[in-house]
């Protein structure tokens, strides 16, 4: 048995067992000078919760959550739960348009690699149901947050998250998924300061595994003719293009994320190859996010909002 946390405050330890018995995770109580399970707990009892070997990561969560290091927010106008940090690294609007650019199909396998808390992953579950989705993350805590949205959201038997450090080499597998798609660090280990915050560190910066790892990973774990789907910062869009072009990827799309349709410069952009394919002309698309008074653009809503898919996936 795993020892989970400890507390003399009776409310919690009910509270937090209760969450654990939703989760179907069966918790023992026990107090801090024996072996046997309280039957009734006082406020100067410190009690101990203990939880299976194969139930830790999972019961880990559920404590973030009950200690309040863990929010459960909504996406897609409320379609889909996700459990993430309160501190730290948080989705925001790039993995639901990554998701919204992949062209899934009823049966499809899809990867997703730095799936983080699993915000990309869930939203591309909830516009094409039928389909088997595989998240991997380096971040174990990232990892069983993504598992835990994915019971809150009925979608157990459909997404699969796994810790997985893309720079060993045993991770790579063979080619079993139609499509891969990532939404990876946007920054060098060279660049700029590092956040205090070492979720956040990981998030934004490469670590382990630099861009051309990444890509490399992705194409790795597709078949041909299935696609890779890639959102990144503006600036590394030749990079990006350079490594698939040596990876036998081509039919590149490329969607140009504009903030405002008032002359600043791009930031994002979604960049989507096809595996087994010759390097050919590359299409351009563009979409403006935000109108005038900060408001999404109708484009953007229908995205964000009402399971509408990119025009790079149409």
């Amino acid at each position: 048995m795993y020892e989970l946390t400890r507390s003399n405050d009776p409310v919690f330890l009910s509270y937090l067992t209760s969450e654990l018995a939703a989760e179907g995770i069966e918790a023992l109580l026990l107090d801090t000078f024996g072996a046997s399970a309280l039957s009734s707990v006082n406020v100067t009892a410190l009690g101990r919760v203990m939880v299976a070997e194969e139930d830790v990561g999972l019961a880990e969560a559920v404590l973030a959550e009950a200690e309040g290091r863990v929010s459960e927010d909504t996406i897609l106008n409320g379609r889909v739960t996700l459990l993430q940090p309160t501190r730290g690294f948080r989705a925001a609007i790039d993995p639901v348009l990554l998701a919204a650019s992949v062209p899934a199909r009823n049966g499809d396998r899809i990867l997703d690699v730095g799936t983080g808390s699993g915000a990309a992953a869930l939203a591309l579950l909830a516009r094409t149901p039928w389909i088997w989705v595989t998240g991997i993350d380096i971040q174990a805590d990232l990892v069983h947050l993504a598992r835990l949205s994915a019971r809150r959201n009925d979608a157990g038997e459909r997404a699969q998250f796994n810790v997985v450090d893309i720079a060993d080499a045993a991770a790579f597998q063979s080619a079993p998924y139609d499509h891969v798609m990532s939404n990876p660090p946007f920054l060098d280990q060279h660049s700029g300061q590092r956040p205090k915050d070492p979720a956040r560190a990981r998030a934004t910066l490469e670590s382990t595994a630099d861009l051309a790892t990444w890509i490399k990973y992705m194409a790795a774990n597709v078949i041909d003719g299935g696609t890779l789907s890639v959102v990144h910062r503006y600036d590394r869009v030749d990079e990006i293009l350079q490594h698939i072009a040596a990876l036998r990827c081509g039919d590149v799309k490329i969607l140009d994320l504009v903030s405002m349709d008032d002359g600043r410069p791009v930031k994002r952009v979604i960049v989507q190859a096809t595996a087994g394919r010759p390097h050919a002309d590359v299409q351009r698309f563009r979409m403006v996010l935000h109108t005038a008074d900060g408001e999404f653009t109708d484009a953007a809503s229908a995205i964000l909002r009402d399971l509408a898919c990119t025009p790079i996936s149409e």
